[in-house]
């Protein structure tokens, strides 16, 4: 049976709460400048072995003819294609990336009561893979020398979070909404779930509170990639009081995400403009970096590409942390362990496998709970 806690609705506060969180969440993505975090999805294409036009090595997925016009890989007229081991690493990135975006947990089984409100600052740290080749896709590695610069060992963000406890449509039912930006780049996060208690209230008793919550992310701030994370997990917490003054609840929760990355259009000859190159002329050449076949051609644009559609990406998550409230004052710590991914795309005559280690993250948020 679910036993909800009934407060006061501080309904002005609460209006600058929202106002508050949400200017903080998008001012921090909106300042981030383009840094060394942002994706480049061409860096996973591994660069030819001898320089090409313009002297610079092009990507390996990219075959031309004896003039330099682009052809498949079958020296047929066709587009690129992308091979079994740049999917894999496009299916790894992607698995990542959404374990950093995802949403933690960040709050105790137990709801904010049908009239509780909580407003928060969120910072966490996430530790990715960055030695491994599929980080190559991030702006800050050189593709022609990317062990020479790597992603720092953790990706970090900052934002703003919104909860609100309702009666409706379910007793002990609680839903929040935030955004976050990724440092040292232009993506921002915006995130949103649902949570209902099964059981909560029974402070005075041995009862733990138990609860089930689903939650949704997308990042936004790349044409590169549209990137969505969704969550379902189960928490159980305990409250205790300290000195009658305060109370701290620690929680432990188990989270399955659901990551599901779509690419866009990748264009393996950023020195080439296909329009320009369309309008040129042997007289008139574009640039060093178009073969002078091309001219007068839209034969450039066989350069666009997209990674494949994959299956949906799984990630498995443990979390533990606390939460401990003085008066209207709070700040919960959060440790999370992601295990390694292993799902493999079905999709592909080569099946692409998710090869992302484990992962893990620390986060911290404080505010205000009323």
């Amino acid at each position: 049976m679910a036993f909800s806690r009934a407060r006061p609705a501080p309904h002005l506060c609460a209006h600058l709460a929202f106002v508050t969180a949400t200017a903080l969440a998008f001012a921090s993505g909106g300042a981030a400048l383009a840094g060394t975090n942002d994706l480049q999805l061409l860096n996973l294409c591994p660069p030819a072995g001898a320089p090409a036009l313009g002297g610079t090595p092009e990507c390996s997925w990219i075959h031309r003819d004896a003039n330099g016009l682009i052809v498949g890989s079958d020296g047929k007229p066709g587009p690129v294609t992308v091979p079994a081991d740049g999917q894999a690493a496009f299916r790894s990135l992607m698995s990542e990336l959404g374990v950093v975006i995802a949403p933690r947990l960040q709050t105790p089984a137990d709801t904010l009561g049908y009239a509780g409100f909580q407003f928060s600052a969120e910072l966490g740290v996430t530790k990715i893979n960055q030695s491994r080749s599929y980080w190559n896709g991030v702006a800050g590695v050189d593709a022609g020398s990317p062990a020479g610069t790597r992603p720092d060992s953790y990706l970090t963000t900052v934002g703003g979070f919104v909860r609100k406890g309702m009666w409706f449509p379910l007793p002990a039912f609680e839903f929040g909404a935030g955004a976050l930006n990724i440092v040292g780049s232009r993506m921002y996060v915006v995130q949103g779930y649902a949570k209902i208690a099964l059981q909560e209230g029974f402070h005075g008793w041995w009862l733990p509170s138990f609860a089930v919550r689903g939650s949704a992310s997308q990042l936004l701030g790349t044409e590169q990639v549209d990137l969505n994370v969704y969550g379902v997990d189960v928490l159980i917490s305990k409250a205790f009081g300290l000195a009658g003054t305060s109370r701290i609840e620690p929680f432990l929760g188990w989270n399955v995400l659901f990551i599901d990355a779509q690419s866009g259009v990748i264009d393996a000859t950023p020195g080439c403009d296909s329009y320009e190159v369309r309008q040129a002329t042997d007289m008139n050449p574009v640039s060093s970096h178009c073969a002078a076949a091309q001219n007068g051609t839209w034969n450039d644009t066989s350069a666009n590409f997209t990674f494949p559609q994959q299956d949906v990406i799984t990630r498995y998550r443990w979390s533990g942390g606390f939460k401990l409230k003085l008066s209207v004052l709070f700040l919960v710590g959060e440790y999370d362990f992601v295990q390694a991914g292993r799902s493999r795309d079905g999709k592909q005559p080569e099946a692409a496998r998710d090869g992302s280690g484990s992962q893990q993250s620390f986060s911290l948020s404080a505010g205000f709970d009323f």
